[in-house]
């Protein structure tokens, strides 16, 4: 038998998906504690607990594995903490503040308070060299060699760690940056740099700019890490194909990415809305919220009608990478995220967290913050007893005792008082990130099924439907390694950007499709690398189109003509922007000219998709799957008893009513009072919530009766 393992590292906890590489089933998913100071000794933990759940040694199961899928957090924290390389700039006479300039617009208008735009890097790594090549890339001032050499070695002086390479047009002609990429070799050929007309040749040159420095800031580090992680595997025993998750919801081998990591900055993520869809369009429903809540952060993504909800302006710390990618609400709001007082003394929640070292208090590894973990332990939703399976131990006191310290006690209350307020403050923290996804977008929520993603995202789910309209959840049992489960699912996938200027009123046919036929090859090329035969490779392509004098365009999708653009495909393509625009903004002039900047291609082959085995009806009660009882808090004012089940053992059939916990060897799924489990033939979870909030006992009730929980087990 091979193997097909998928592993996502998160901030907190490591996540591996396995399958039959050979029937494409599922075989089982498995969570183990992320290891910050070496990522890869979680992995290879992760894949431990893979490998005795088989049979097998590591070795041996490495040994048998066809394909290994990751994804991870590496870049996005890198840059996120500005723990990047320190980089250095190369760039035309004239442009050195460009990242300082930035876009040149406030965030909000009318803020004169609002600090000025970071830049990336210092304005003084930012050296300039005398060149200069015009928008039809004819060369009007030649590069001055000298020049750049002498930049090169100051920056080498200053102990730079990586160059980035963006001079004016490359985008036309890259001859300039190539030449400097060139003397680079001779006068520094141990040092990472690159080149802005190589990594992401898109025209506008801060965009431009900011993509390439990303790429080289990120490029030392991710290069060391993959190299390590490669190496780790390959001494376990691996001898198959290494693939990475990149920002377009993809998956590259190891080595393209390498020289590319910029594409690697959404990789964790980004796998959740495929994952989400899988189960969703099971359900029925072409539009799904998928909301995946780790440790450290909470993610909110989209599918419309079966199209993933996607953006070319993909940013970071406002940055903007310059990358398509999986459009992704980020909010500091996991399982480990902190809990305080603000000056005003009301509880906040995140964006700190506790991450995986030393971890919320009640994982006993010198946490002393109180966490949203531990509001759920002290409010009966997680039970130490069962977490993990009983693989990690947690220690309810801790968890009591580090919110009464820096909540409960401040402010006068109780402990349990304090940790529901916990939970309540970081929902909405949550809601704020749907309705950013949906409502803000005049999309309706309560159209939509939500598929759960991340170990802790069962918890508050129910709570999150009912405030939001929704009455259908799906929760999958890999749903605490959802974007893992989604990696083994997901395409190879490619995307390449060409910059070419035309209009309607002046259409170059000859010179766009010149740049049509130059990304297509370059497509095909990386497809036929990776062994996919010519036949069973897929091409989309999209242009970004807008009316003229605007700064904002749409991406369009094209069907071509044999592979040409027409008249005919210039009319149907120019009548597709019009009614997009119209779509987006209730508003579009059909008589105006169309003018087009850049083409793309998406270069995909679908692997098989992993399949989930069905199961028989069963006539049994969920009662026979009872592990025990104790008391939960739901809210209302009342503290209740609530059964435990064993989610393993539930089967096709069964349901269960709330107030229940059901836990599962990864995590553990809360039925408030409100809702009711079921479990389908494909052996995922779909609870139904009752979206009507009735009216709730009084807060003094509620007061009287949360204090009637224990203070700890």
């Amino acid at each position: 038998m091979k193997y097909r393992i998928s592993v996502d590292v998160g901030g907190t906890f490591t996540d591996l998906a396995i399958a039959d590489a050979d029937t494409f089933t599922q075989l089982g998913s498995h969570k183990s504690p992320t290891t910050p100071q070496d990522r890869s000794v979680g992995i290879l933990n992760c894949m431990a607990l893979a490998a005795e759940e088989l049979g097998l040694t590591l070795d041996k199961m490495l040994s048998r594995t066809s394909v290994f899928c990751h994804g991870s957090t590496t870049a996005t924290n890198t840059i996120l903490e500005m723990s990047g390389a320190k980089t250095g700039l190369i760039c035309t006479r004239g442009t050195k503040y460009i990242l300082w300039r930035g876009e040149g617009r406030r965030q909000t208008m009318f803020n004169y308070k609002m600090e000025p735009n970071r830049p990336l890097i210092r304005p003084y790594l930012s050296r300039e060299v005398t060149e200069r090549i015009n928008a039809q890339g004819e060369i009007i001032v030649a590069l001055d060699e000298e020049e750049v050499r002498k930049e090169v070695r100051q920056l080498k002086e200053w102990g730079v760690e990586a160059i980035a390479v963006c001079t004016m047009w490359s985008i036309v002609n890259d001859s300039h940056e190539k030449r400097i990429g060139e003397i680079i070799k001779e006068e520094w050929p141990e040092v990472d740099f690159c080149l802005s007309s190589e990594i992401q040749p898109i025209i506008r040159e801060y965009y431009r700019t900011s993509c390439v420095v990303l790429n080289a800031m990120l490029q030392p580090k991710i290069s060391r890490y993959l190299n390590n992680l490669q190496g780790k595997l390959e001494q376990n025993g691996f001898n198959g194909e290494t693939l990475i998750v990149v920002s377009n919801g993809g998956v590259v081998p190891i080595s393209e990415v390498a020289k590319k990591p910029v594409f690697m900055l959404f990789s964790g993520p980004s796998m959740a809305p495929e994952a989400g869809y899988y189960f969703s369009e099971i359900e029925g429903s072409k539009n799904c919220i998928t909301v995946d809540m780790g440790g450290t952060s909470f993610d909110v993504s989209t599918v419309l009608d079966g199209q993933i909800t996607t953006t070319k302006d993909g940013r970071i710390l406002n940055y903007p990478t310059g990358v398509a990618s999986i459009e992704i609400a980020t909010l500091g709001a996991g399982g480990g995220s902190i809990a305080a007082l603000d000056r005003a003394g009301l509880i906040t929640v995140g964006p700190r967290s506790a991450e995986a070292i030393p971890g919320p208090a009640c994982y006993m590894r010198g946490g002393v913050e109180p966490t949203v973990t531990d509001a759920y332990v002290v409010l009966g939703y997680i039970r130490p007893e069962y977490f993990l399976n009983g693989r990690m131990k947690i220690d309810r006191q801790l968890a009591y005792d580090a919110i009464k310290k820096a909540i409960a006690d401040p402010l006068g209350i109780t402990v349990e008082d304090a940790a529901l307020g916990i939970t309540q403050v970081v929902n909405e923290n949550m809601l704020g990130g749907i309705l950013d996804m949906t409502i803000r977008r005049g999309v309706d929520p309560r159209e939509f099924a939500m598929v759960t993603g991340g170990g802790a995202t069962s918890v508050p789910v129910a709570f999150l439907a009912r405030e939001m309209g929704i009455s259908k959840v799906v929760i999958p049992r890999e749903t605490s390694v959802l974007c893992a489960f989604g990696a083994n699912n997901a395409a190879i996938a490619m995307s390449e950007v060409v910059s070419k200027y035309s209009d309607t009123g002046k259409f170059d046919y000859q010179g766009v499709n010149e740049a049509l036929s130059s990304i297509t090859n370059k497509g095909a090329a990386f497809l036929t690398r990776m062994g996919v035969k010519p036949e069973e490779q897929n091409f989309e392509l999209f242009a970004s189109a807008r009316y003229p004098m605007q700064t904002t365009e749409l991406e369009i999708p094209i069907r071509l003509e044999n592979g040409r653009i027409t008249p005919e495909v210039l009319e149907n393509i120019t009548q597709m922007f019009h009614e997009a625009y119209l779509a987006r903004y209730k508003t579009n002039d059909p008589a105006s000219d169309v003018e087009f900047l850049m083409w793309r291609c998406m270069a995909t082959f679908e692997r098989p998709k992993i399949v989930l085995a069905p199961q028989e009806r069963t006539s049994e009660s969920s009662r026979t799957t009872f592990l025990s009882s104790g008391k939960s808090y739901f809210g209302g004012g009342e503290v209740v008893e609530t059964p435990v089940f064993d989610g393993a053992k539930l089967k096709y059939g069964m349901k269960v009513s709330g107030p229940a916990l059901v836990t599962l060897p990864d995590t553990t799924i809360v039925v408030p009072p409100f809702a009711n489990l079921e479990t389908r033939e494909l052996g995922y979870f779909v609870m139904t919530v009752e979206t009507e909030i009735k009216s709730s006992s009084s807060n003094a009730k509620g007061k009287a009766k949360i204090r009637e929980l224990a203070p700890a087990e």
